[in-house]
């Protein structure tokens, strides 16, 4: 495929009508369009589907639902669309700068590597959060070296033919897919290189809805069976998808403050 199809930027979605216009409006902006967009929306009930074909005109855009609210799901059918050579997988409340796929495709011809993963910001410029995103994406980059290396959430860009000899993401894991993912390529000899200057931006709505301590603890929880069992299965783990449970955070951290940290060790002990 020519450079103007080299990538497909698949995006999955569940009433995502407030986030998904922004990191399509950051793609329109690229300042190379060498990518097509693939949303795998799972029956949104807002308008997510109107607000993304407002971009149809901007960039190649395929626009597909699903009834299978399943965020691995949607990724393997939105890879089973693709027609580019490399396939970035995006979360619908990420944010990219102008040169996002410039870069990754300077990368690409550059390294001829088959497996990249990016450096993740947040908007949060606070030395809080930019100690804690440093530390993250070290442990991401030191991770590399082991058998069972860890991916920075939903943003691994990959080679379809080895994405597609991995046979994609795991669909019945509850959390961590992208780190069984990575994982997985590792077995097959393939260590993936960190893109430094290659940024996402992670939004921290979930760490603002539940709170930070409860936000780290479960991520921790999870990261710890994939380590230790490499899949997490159970659904002892609340994990809420989708845009519309972000709709008035205010009122949800509340929830959680009653809710407690202690209470919720309590319900998650199961795993320990």
């Amino acid at each position: 495929m020519s450079k103007n199809g080299f990538f497909s930027i698949i995006i999955p979605t569940l009433n995502e009508e407030d986030f998904l216009p922004k990191i399509l409006t950051d793609l329109k902006e690229q300042k190379e369009k060498n990518f097509e967009v693939i949303v795998v929306d799972a029956a949104s009930r807002d308008k997510t589907k109107k607000r993304a074909l407002k971009f149809s005109k901007s960039f190649r855009l395929q626009f597909c639902t699903v009834k299978k609210k399943n965020v691995a799901y949607q990724r393997n059918f939105g890879a089973s669309k693709a027609r580019g050579e490399y396939l970035l997988f995006l979360d619908a409340d990420a944010r990219i700068d102008p040169v996002f796929t410039k870069k990754i495709y300077d990368h690409i011809l550059k390294k001829k590597d088959l497996l990249f993963l990016p450096t993740l910001i947040t908007e949060d410029k606070s030395s809080r959060n930019k100690v804690l995103f440093g530390l993250i994406n070290y442990a991401i980059e030191l991770s590399q070296i082991l058998t069972k290396p860890i991916a920075p959430g939903g943003s691994i860009f990959i080679d379809k033919k080895l994405f597609s000899s991995l046979r994609g993401f795991k669909e019945n894991l509850h959390m961590s897919e992208d780190h069984n993912l990575v994982q997985r390529a590792r077995k097959f000899g393939i260590k993936a290189k960190i893109l430094k200057d290659v940024e996402v931006v992670f939004s921290l709505r979930r760490a603002k809805k539940e709170g930070q301590m409860i936000f780290l603890y479960k991520n921790f929880l999870a990261l710890v069976f994939m380590l230790v069992d490499g899949k997490v299965t159970s659904k002892h783990i609340p994990y809420e998808m989708g845009g519309l449970g972000y709709k008035n955070i205010k009122k949800d951290q509340e929830k959680w403050k009653t809710l407690g940290l202690q209470e919720f060790l309590r319900k998650t002990s199961d795993f320990l």
